[in-house]
């Protein structure tokens, strides 16, 4: 070997291109008959004599290798850099067990800290020990393989997984696959049991994960399954069993993929102490928590071949090699790298060398095998530019009007089918308190100090699963409802919610009904709203008064049945009442005007009158709410109102309503026209350059920001519209200081009498120097 590598050296240092071949071809072959020489003699001393091979055999030998190696394509390196230091053979097997299914390094061996290479063959499961000879000259060691044992299997191999089954320590058990669906476990030189997978069809990628010690396989429906190691061995047997048997086998938990699996990968984070499981699939790449719940799922838009899974900083990198030899580097779902490989490997892993930390360990289907590492020039797929068309419209608005269609018709069959029982959905339940609390809140009232809230609670039980629920309480104004909203997302028990009603502002109230909006979406995705309304109590908005003997609208309500006494109606103020037959409201803050209900004593009747119509909405929804609470277990009772209604009021207040709108509206149109005015104005007089032109056309008159500068300001003007006849200095603030200025002003020819149009000229006249003057000193402090 030393002729060889001598050999090497010398030939390697010059060029056959350029250098003549005539005086160094003897020595070249010369050269080369010593190293044949030194090898075959070397080949003797390593075989012992076992077998005793002629030296021109021997020649032949090396010419056939010679010439071989020369037609390959293989690309020879002419600066040899020496042979490797050591050499691995494998053991030699027979024709029909040649081919190696799987080769995995473990702790296989009992007393044995070294690891030892199990190979795994269609008909035979060999584990083999490394063992290393040190060479008797410096050019390196020689390593052989030891065949420990060997199981002769009765059933073809499809792959094996190694693993510490059952919580062992120090030592790995060996699980083969077959290729009708038994699993065979094997202890070291023992076989311990054997078992078939239920629902099996075709050989799959089998993992096995420490950490729950289980077993993870795809069965015939394309579903990926959990075996714990337990079970297996439960229903196992040491020799082969009764396919049957395999129904008793339950699964720990499976996930439905849909789809053919590639290869199946584990990698534990050992920070967070979480096991991912890395399915590659034919069209999509799956990332399972151990319990089998779904992490992420990526849909890959190329046909995959292989791939290698590890964690950095607890984030899962996947390698995964396409069918163009490809490399794409993908943090979780997100792609960080791409690279092109030199050939299409069928295994890829990552290896860590004495100065290369990740580099890819590749091997081809012929064999060949690379050790690379990732360059700096990514090349990623650019998908071209889509050939644009132009769109038919009418086109696509009758498909638009067809898919609306087709929509509502959905929707609304949904809507129908939930609504056949909608109290059977949701529960909604109002509980108004009558004892009323002192109100904590900010209001609009000018002497809010004795106001008083009424606490308010829903209670919602839902009776289906409902992906989304607001709760929403409102009521009519001034009456306001905080907290108003309440949302829940994905509610399984019974919601709570409180909220406080009282008065806002100082106005009529014409409502004391508190309405409860439940909106539901369910797990169908409708959307669905139950509505409920509850009465507040009429204390939170008036008090007692004195009865009032006329008013100007009045109101008759007649019943089917005996009228019921006032005080049982509104019993909380029968200690203020006087009278049996007459009881009178008012709100508080005094706004609006009394109201005054009276009970006939002749006929069943009740008389509201007032002299303002916004407050007998109040007290009438309270007068019919407390009868039909009182008659509520009476099937015939109603409330009758047989006179007209008073349309020429409401009438009324709809023309004040709509007159007051028009005088609105007036004004604002006159403050966009002075508006307009006052902006040409400063835009063509005040303007002193047309930079400012430029800078005032675009902007409107500013708006008042500081109400005591603007009565300052309106105060000296109107100052000088008084003393108009006299000339005087005009003062003028500006935002951050008070500056005086004495403007030169032309003397006035008096006139017996003068219109009042020309003073306000000439004093608009005034103002505008002065705003020319402010705008100037304003122009030079921005300039300094």
């Amino acid at each position: 070997m030393g002729g060889v590598d001598l050999a090497d050296q010398k030939i390697a240092t010059y060029d056959l291109d350029r250098k003549s071949t005539k005086w160094w071809c003897k020595v070249f072959y010369k050269l080369l008959m010593a190293s044949v020489i030194n090898s075959w003699i070397m080949f003797l001393e390593i075989q012992n004599k076992k077998e005793k091979v002629p030296f021109l055999h021997y020649l032949v030998r090396v010419a056939e290798q010679l010439i071989s190696l020369g037609r390959s394509k293989a690309k020879i390196k002419r600066r040899v850099s020496g042979r490797p230091d050591c050499l691995k053979t494998t053991t030699t097997y027979s024709r029909d067990t040649q081919k190696i299914h799987h080769v995995r390094d473990t702790e296989l061996s009992r007393g044995s800290q070294n690891y030892q290479t199990a190979v795994l063959s269609p008909r035979r499961l060999s584990v083999h020990l490394l063992k290393i000879k040190e060479g008797q000259t410096e050019h390196g060691t020689q390593n052989t393989f030891e065949t420990l044992y060997e199981h002769h299997l009765l059933r073809s191999a499809a792959n094996f997984t190694i693993g510490p089954f059952g919580g062992s320590q120090n030592r790995d058990f060996i699980c083969v696959q077959s290729l009708d669906g038994m699993l065979s476990f094997f202890e070291q030189e023992n076989q311990t049991f054997c078992c078939f997978l239920p629902d099996f069809l075709l050989p799959s990628p089998m993992v096995y994960v420490k950490k729950t010690d289980t077993f993870l396989t795809l069965d015939g429906s394309w579903n990926i399954v959990c075996y714990r190691y337990n079970s297996l061995s439960e229903v196992g047997e040491r020799t082969e069993n009764d396919p049957h048997a395999s129904s008793k086998i339950a699964p720990l938990w499976s996930y439905f993929l849909g789809e053919p699996v590639i290869d199946i990968n584990t990698v534990e984070d050992e920070f967070n102490k979480i096991s991912y499981i890395l399915i590659l699939g034919e069209r999509n790449y799956f990332c399972i928590y151990e319990t089998g719940r779904l992490t992420f799922m990526k849909k890959l838009e190329y046909s995959p071949i292989c791939f290698e899974v590890y964690m950095i900083k607890e984030k899962v990198f996947s390698l995964i090699v396409s069918e163009t030899s490809d490399l794409l580097v993908y943090e979780n779902t997100k792609l960080k790298w791409s690279a092109k490989l030199q050939f299409l490997p069928v295994c890829l892993k990552r290896a860590f060398l004495k100065h290369v930390k990740g580099s890819l360990v590749l091997l081809s289907e012929e064999g060949r095998l690379e050790c690379c590492y990732l360059g700096t020039e990514p090349s990623l797929f650019v998908a071209p530019p889509l050939a644009e068309r132009e769109l038919d419209l009418e086109k696509v608005e009758d498909e638009l009007k067809t898919l609306n269609e087709r929509i509502r018709e959905s929707y609304g069959n949904d809507l129908k089918f939930a609504n056949q029982n909608p109290e059977k959905e949701i529960t909604i339940k109002i509980q108004v308190s009558k004892d009323l609390v002192p109100c904590v809140y900010e209001t609009n009232l000018k002497d809010p100090k004795d106001l008083q809230m009424c606490p308010i609670k829903v209670e919602v039980t839902p009776q289906m699963a409902f992906d989304e629920i607001q709760i929403s309480v409102s009521a009519s104004k001034p009456i306001k409802i905080t907290p108003d909203i309440d949302f829940h997302l994905h509610p399984e028990d019974t919601m709570d919610f409180e909220c406080f009603a009282f008065l806002y502002e100082d106005l009529e109230v014409p409502s004391l009904t508190v309405n409860v909006s439940v909106t539901v979406i369910s797990s169908l995705g409708i959307a669905r709203s139950f509505n409920k309304s509850a009465m507040l109590p009429i204390k939170l908005i008036a008090e007692s008064s004195t009865p009032q003997k006329d008013g100007n609208h009045k109101i008759t309500l007649s019943v089917t049945q005996n009228v019921v006494p006032l005080l049982t109606l509104f019993p909380e103020f029968g200690e203020e009442t006087k009278t049996s037959n007459a009881i009178a409201f008012k709100n508080f803050y005094d706004s609006g005007q009394p109201v005054t209900v009276l009970l006939a004593k002749s006929s069943d009747r009740y008389r509201i009158q007032s002299s303002s119509i916004a407050s007998l909405s109040c007290i009438i929804e309270q007068i019919i709410f407390r009868l039909n609470n009182h008659y509520r277990n009476v099937d015939e009772f109603k409330v009758v109102y047989s006179s007209a209604l008073p349309s020429t009021e409401v009438v009324l207040y709809v023309k004040e309503h709509f007159s007051s709108r028009q005088e609105v509206s007036k004004l604002e149109d006159w403050e966009d026209v002075m508006d307009a005015a006052l902006s040409y104005l400063l835009r063509t007089s005040l303007a002193k350059s047309e930079k400012d032109k430029l800078r005032i056309s675009q902007s409107n008159v500013e708006k008042v920001t500081d109400i005591s500068k603007m009565e300052k300001r309106l105060v000296q003007v109107l100052e000088r519209i008084s003393k108009i006849e006299t000339p005087e200095t005009v003062q003028v603030e500006n935002e951050n200081e008070e500056e005086e200025e004495e403007l030169s002003k032309p003397e006035i020819e008096h006139e017996d009498e003068k219109p009042m149009g020309s003073q306000l000229g000439q004093a608009s006249m005034r103002l505008l120097s002065a705003r020319r003057s402010l705008l100037r000193k304003r122009h030079k402090n921005e300039e300094e």
